[in-house]
């Protein structure tokens, strides 16, 4: 028999469950404290108790998946599938994003030696990576990609602006990966909030620009 569960829903669902069996697989060598907030040089600057773990690790997890299997109902024109490969690939990346956080902070409190807190760049590097993936084909909607007013009008400007942004952003979370990797503290910081509110600007900046082009074409013809 066939199975319903697609290789992305797979991923998905391991990164649902990943946070909660680390997290009880290292619990009686937890300190009370776990550090949950980084500063841009990956120290851990802010931190919570560990019994409260169980709240970002099971229900935060389970529950934004949950949501995310029911957004697309709210869609009037029902231009989201939870289905479609597009969809899924949003799923895994916000239900990772969480996972991926949740395990940094516990290795962070398992190994405060490593500064495991200086890879928070490569996690959310790896989430705008797949998050422009999404972007590069994601069909108009009310709920997610850049909506800009002229993007929410025409088509044509909404496929022309999301693949512009979705390539920035992947390129922009690859190379937070590589500095994060190679050269992790501020500067890969640094690189990715410029790349992702350079990214944002431009797109919006760019779908104007593809408005007024097409109003001068319309004016001419």
């Amino acid at each position: 028999m066939k199975s319903s569960f697609s290789l992305w829903q797979l991923l998905t669902l391991a990164a649902v469950l990943l946070p909660a069996l680390y997290l009880a697989y290292t619990w009686n060598s937890l300190p009370e404290q776990i550090p949950t907030h980084f500063g841009a040089d990956g120290q851990a600057n802010g931190f919570t108790d560990k019994h409260t773990m169980w709240l970002p690790c099971v229900a935060l997890p389970l529950g934004l998946y949950s949501l995310l299997l029911f957004l697309p109902r709210l869609d009037p024109k029902h231009r989201l599938d939870t289905k479609s490969t597009n969809f899924q690939k949003l799923t895994l990346a916000l239900v990772g994003l969480l996972a991926g956080l949740n395990i940094l902070s516990l290795y962070a409190a398992l190994h405060p030696q490593k500064h495991p807190g200086q890879l928070l760049p490569v996690v959310l590097g790896l989430f705008f990576a797949l998050i422009g993936n999404y972007l590069t084909t994601v069909p108009p909607n009310y709920f997610v990609g850049i909506r800009t007013p002229w993007a929410l009008e025409f088509p044509t400007n909404w496929a022309r602006t999301h693949r512009l942004a979705g390539r920035l952003f992947f390129l922009t979370g690859m190379l937070s990966v590589v500095l994060g990797l190679v050269w992790p503290g501020e500067v890969a910081t640094a690189a990715l909030l410029i790349g992702i509110l350079g990214t944002a600007v431009g797109a919006y900046i760019y779908s104007y620009w593809q408005y007024r082009q097409e109003q001068k074409l319309a004016g001419t013809a």
